[in-house]
Parts: structure tokens; C-alpha cells; sequence
């Protein structure tokens, strides 16, 4: 793959234009496996949709819901919110329309694809056009992103704007924007009073009255039962597989790790490596021109001329045969210390190369891959361990056994959630138990679940013990608070019974004022106002003139009356331009998925989900 990719077309481009080594694009192992196989989560048709493409989009959305709800979500916010399936939407929109692209030969030059990389990640090169490699991965990785991701959604993003300038970027006509602006941007004058519900007595003689013995109470308890239950609870145990408790039973000895390096010394060979110079020309006549002028030159005089003539070159130190495009590469290690190569061309460049040192090929010490190799044999013998084990306890499962006895079976710790609440704030920082608490809820009683993966590390079982049902709290212990709930009501519908008897009274306002000695305030609102619940100004926007509003907000009542509508004159408001873009691209997109085949590979789906 490595191979295909740095003989890619885009490839080439991105070295040339940007004084890119093309040496790059095979360097896989530089970069954290960036260039690894993808797993497809989608298919449309003929264009794939890869898992870190999902992952990516799946974390964007995460983070914006994170931002708007002013905390981060658990796993199971994350599902309720479906955010997966925005997520796998927004991508298969995408690749509708980057299929038909394709079926289409819509194309876009590779070169613009290249000079917009480079104009939207600057950083990623310093004042010579040279690539940062600590930035390039820094970026990558923290984008969740291989190299060919980032070109490939670069490249669609591209075509996808110019499609849409050329076929959906029409707008409304300019008076109908400007209706449609005033309208939206339209101010209300509005009179209102604000009441706190828990400071108005009504002074109405049944209320003062009220007490346990009230028959309308033990209604009112009765009819609004489900406010006054207790929460339900649950004992739980669990086993909690921990991979890094084995890990002293699994620790390679000297011995082993000495016979595995005597056995595959090959695999610690340390390369010949050569440090160059290359040389980018786009015409054959130019790289001649330079060959010849600095054919008899030392090498810092070779430099001294390439950039007093601005003839880009790349100075690369320490790169191995296989991190060099092989047709680059077979000349390069072929050059002796000093000597000038003859001009190689490329589709799209001519190069002149100079080695200025060759690194000899080294066999790696024991003591330099001591750790290494502790590592590699420990992690081979852990995983095949800790995966058998889970396979194991879960034959123990299917056999009927309990929590008590694959415990002892495996010499396991069992542990217990005694008496808990779902969403108990005792375990909020404990994530692992926290979603055992949140799994024995959706659970049934006496039921051992399969083995749950938490992380590559981390596994667990578990079995709800108990359930405590919810049930009705004695009427005799919450009384009081059915007595302030039943006087909050009566209140809520006494004054929503005067309200309906004055709704079309003028003088309504003022004499609630009068009444309650609160003042009556004055102000012009917009749709967007943040000064009051969205709710409220959604009824004042729904209502006519001079019309009376009542609106509800927990303890407090709002009771406003619209004075005046104030529609911005059309010669003094700049109107906004509205476009039927979105629209037409739906319309469009609508039509050409009905042509589409779209397969998702729901396993794979479900397994990245779990692992947020």
C-alpha cells in the first residue's frame, strides 16, 4: 500500500509544489501507522466510508453537544442522542454525492487540491517550504486521521463547493429577501409583570384551612402519585477482569528474551541509511542548465548557487532504502559520498541528487532492544491470556454458572453495589462501575451478563442480586409537601381561570399591578432575546395585538400584553441574502440516492460506539 500510495498522483503533488521530499509518502512507519488498512463502517455504492473518517465526525458531534450542554456525555447520552446516527448520516450524504462525483469523471486538478492543503495547514511547513514532520503527525493524530483521510476529504470538499456555486448557489429575489428579513428581524413593544407564585396569597378562606385532613389533599396525592415515589434500587455483583493484574505472571525471563533476539536478529538490523540532497526542476533544459554550471562545484558552493538561483532543494539526513521512492531511492543508494547523480525524472519533475553521507548498515545490540523485545513477548503472552480467560468465563456463563463460583474458579475478586440508585453521584468517578451500575438497570434480575469489554484492558461481568421496586412514599410522611404542591396548583389555576375571564380586558395589567404592588415594565423584544425563557417569547410571537399572554416558568408567571408591532422600514434595513442552496442540494441528493446502494456494516458500528 505504502508503495501505491507514494506513486499516487497527489502524491507527487504535494512534494513538488510544496518542496515536499516524495520520499514521504512511504515513510509509513514514521508516522504512527498512519497509511494502516482501514476498516469500512459504510458503503455507497463504489465509495467507502472508513472508520476513521466515522470516528472523526462521531467526535466532532460529541464535542458540540459537549459545548451545548456545558458537560461531557456518558456512553449512554451519547446513544440517546443518536449521535452515531448524525454522524453516519452527515457521512453518507457526503458519499452520495463523492459517488456520483466519481461516476460522473467530475475531477478537480490535482495541483489545486495541493496549493489548498498547503493554504489551509501552513504549519505543517516552515519558511522553506519544508515539510515539519513532528507537525504533520502531531496533527494527524490528533485528528484521528491517516494521510490519504485528509487528502481524500480535502479533494471532496473542493469539488463539492464548486458543484454547488455552479448548480445551487441561487437565491431569493432581493424584495422577497427584504420581506422575509423584516419580518424575521421584527421588533414587539410588550407591558409585563413578573409574579413569583410562591409569595402571591390568594387570601381566599378554603386555602388558609388546608391541612393533612383536607379530603382535596389525599386527591391530590392520589391523582399525582408518580411525583411521590421512591427511587428504584439495585443490588449488584460484579467482577472487574483487570489484563495488567497478570502481568508478573506473564514477565518474560533473560533468558527468553535473549534466545528470541539470538533467533530473530534480523528483524534488529538497523538499515543503511544516507543523508542527500534533491533537487526539483520543472523543465528538463533547467536541470541540465544547473547539472552543468555545478558539475566541478563543492558541495556548500552547490548550495550557495541553488539558493542565490532559487532552485528548491530538500536536504534529508538518515533515511533508509524503503522510506525513499523507489525510483528515487535505486539511484541514491547507488551514488557514492559527494557525487552528483545523473537527472532522474518523475511525472511531474526532474531531480538531481547528491548523497552527502552514508550511515553503514548496524546489527542492534541486545542491551538496545532489551525492551522491546520484554515488551513484544509480554504483550503476546498477556493478550493470548487474557483473551482465553474471557473466553473461559464465558463458557462458564453459557454452563449456568454464577458470579460466586467463576470468582473462585478464576481467583477473581467479586465485588458488590449495595442499595444504589441509578445515576448514584457516589460513583461518578469511577467510570467502570458507573457503567456497571448503568447496565444492571436496564438488566433483569438473576440473569449473568456476557463478558463487557470496557477497554482493551478492562473487562467485566455482572448480575443484578436485587431489585428494589419504586413504590408510593407514605401519605403521612410527605404530607407537607403534598399540602405546598396542592396550594402551588390552586394557585396556578386560580390565576389562570382570571386570566381567561379578562383576556380581552384592556386594563388587565395595571390592575394586577394595582393588586399585587408589583410594576409593570416596558420593553421592545426580538425573537433572539436572551432576557427571557424561549418560550415565552415564542407565545408573544404567536399572539396578535393588544392581545393578553399568561405564561408559566416554574415558580414564576409571566402576564404581558403586545402594544405594538415594529416592522423595520424597508429603505433603512439591509436586507440579508437567503439562499435556496441547502434546498436544492436536498432535493437533488434526494434523487440521486434512490440510485444508491448503501450498505452498513452494523458489527463494526456497534463496536465503536462502545468504546466511547
Amino acid at each position: 500500500m505504502f508503495r501505491a500510495l507514494g506513486k499516487s498522483k497527489i502524491a507527487f503533488v504535494l512534494a513538488i509544489l510544496f518542496g515536499i521530499s516524495l520520499f514521504f509518502f512511504k515513510s509509513g512507519s514514521r508516522y504512527s501507522n498512519l497509511f494502516n488498512s482501514d476498516t469500512v463502517v459504510a458503503k455507497v455504492s463504489g465509495t467507502p466510508i472508513s472508520t476513521t473518517k466515522f470516528n472523526r465526525t462521531m467526535q466532532i458531534n460529541i464535542n458540540q453537544f459537549n459545548q451545548m450542554l456545558g458537560k461531557k456525555l456518558d456512553k449512554d447520552e451519547i446513544r440517546a442522542f443518536q449521535i452515531q446516527s448524525l454522524a453516519l448520516g452527515t457521512l453518507i450524504n457526503n458519499a452520495v454525492f463523492e459517488d456520483e462525483f466519481k461516476k460522473n469523471k467530475y475531477l478537480i486538478d490535482e495541483k489545486v487540491v495541493a496549493k489548498i492543503t498547503k493554504k489551509r495547514f501552513p504549519n505543517l511547513y516552515d519558511k522553506n517550504n519544508k515539510l515539519i514532520e513532528n507537525n504533520l503527525n502531531a496533527f494527524l493524530q490528533n485528528q484521528g486521521l491517516k494521510i490519504d483521510d485528509l487528502v481524500n476529504i480535502i479533494e471532496y470538499e473542493i469539488r463539492a463547493d464548486q458543484f454547488n456555486k455552479l448548480f445551487f448557489d441561487i437565491n431569493y429575489p432581493s424584495e422577497l429577501n427584504r420581506k422575509i428579513e423584516n419580518h424575521n428581524s421584527h421588533q414587539r413593544e410588550i407591558e409585563y409583570i413578573l409574579l413569583n407564585l410562591n409569595k402571591i396569597d390568594l387570601n381566599i378562606s378554603e386555602m388558609n384551612n388546608i391541612n393533612k385532613e383536607t379530603k382535596e389533599v389525599l386527591e391530590h396525592y392520589n391523582n399525582n402519585i408518580n411525583n411521590y415515589m421512591t427511587k428504584e434500587k439495585r443490588d449488584i455483583s460484579f467482577i472487574i477482569i483487570d489484563k495488567n493484574n497478570f502481568t508478573n505472571q506473564f514477565k518474560p525471563s533473560k533468558e527468553s528474551i535473549t534466545s528470541y533476539y539470538n533467533k530473530n536478529k534480523n528483524m534488529y538490523l538497523d538499515p543503511e541509511k544516507r543523508d542527500f540532497l534533491q533537487f526539483n526542476f520543472k523543465k528538463i533544459e533547467d536541470a541540465n542548465n544547473f547539472l552543468n554550471k555545478v558539475k566541478n562545484f563543492e558541495l556548500e558552493k552547490i548550495k550557495d548557487f541553488a539558493n542565490n538561483n532559487n532552485i528548491i532543494f530538500n536536504e534529508f539526513e538518515k533515511l533508509s532504502k524503503e522510506q525513499i521512492l523507489e525510483s528515487l531511492s535505486n539511484e541514491i543508494f547507488n551514488l557514492k559520498i559527494g557525487e552528483i547523480s545523473n537527472i532522474i525524472e518523475t511525472p511531474l519533475a526532474k531531480h538531481i541528487l547528491i548523497v552527502q553521507n552514508v550511515t553503514n548498515q548496524k546489527q542492534k545490540s541486545l542491551s538496545e532492544v532489551y525492551k522491546n523485545i520484554e515488551k513484544t513477548l509480554l504483550t503476546v503472552e498477556l493478550n493470548n491470556y487474557f483473551s482465553d480467560l474471557k473466553t473461559n468465563i464465558s463458557s462458564k456463563i453459557l454452563d449456568g454458572q454464577n458470579l460466586k463460583n467463576i470468582a473462585s474458579d478464576f481467583k477473581l475478586k467479586l465485588d458488590f453495589l449495595k442499595n444504589f440508585e441509578n445515576g448514584s453521584q457516589e460513583l461518578e468517578n469511577d467510570s467502570v462501575k458507573n457503567e456497571i451500575l448503568k447496565n444492571g438497570f436496564i438488566s433483569n434480575k438473576d440473569f449473568v451478563s456476557d463478558v463487557i469489554d470496557f477497554n482493551e484492558n478492562l473487562s467485566y461481568i455482572y448480575n443484578v442480586d436485587n431489585i428494589y421496586s419504586s413504590k408510593a412514599i407514605n401519605f403521612d410522611t410527605i404530607y407537607e409537601k403534598v399540602i405546598e404542591d396542592f396550594k402551588f396548583d390552586k394557585k396556578k389555576n386560580f390565576i389562570s381561570d382570571n386570566f381567561n375571564n379578562n383576556i380581552k380586558n384592556k386594563n388587565y395589567l395595571y390592575e394586577l399591578s394595582s393588586k399585587y404592588d408589583q410594576d409593570i415594565i416596558k420593553i421592545e423584544i426580538q425573537k433572539n432575546s436572551k432576557n427571557f425563557p424561549d418560550n415565552f417569547i415564542k407565545e408573544i410571537y404567536a399572539n396578535q395585538l393588544n392581545e393578553n399572554i399568561l405564561f408559566f416558568d416554574i415558580e414564576n408567571l409571566y402576564i404581558a400584553k403586545i402594544n405594538s408591532i415594529k416592522i423595520p422600514n424597508k429603505d433603512t434595513s439591509p436586507a440579508k441574502e437567503l439562499y435556496l442552496d441547502s434546498d436544492l442540494k436536498n432535493a437533488f441528493g434526494s434523487e440521486i440516492i434512490k440510485n444508491k446502494n448503501i450498505s452498513t456494516n452494523d458489527e463494526l458500528l456497534n463496536a465503536l460506539l462502545n468504546q466511547y
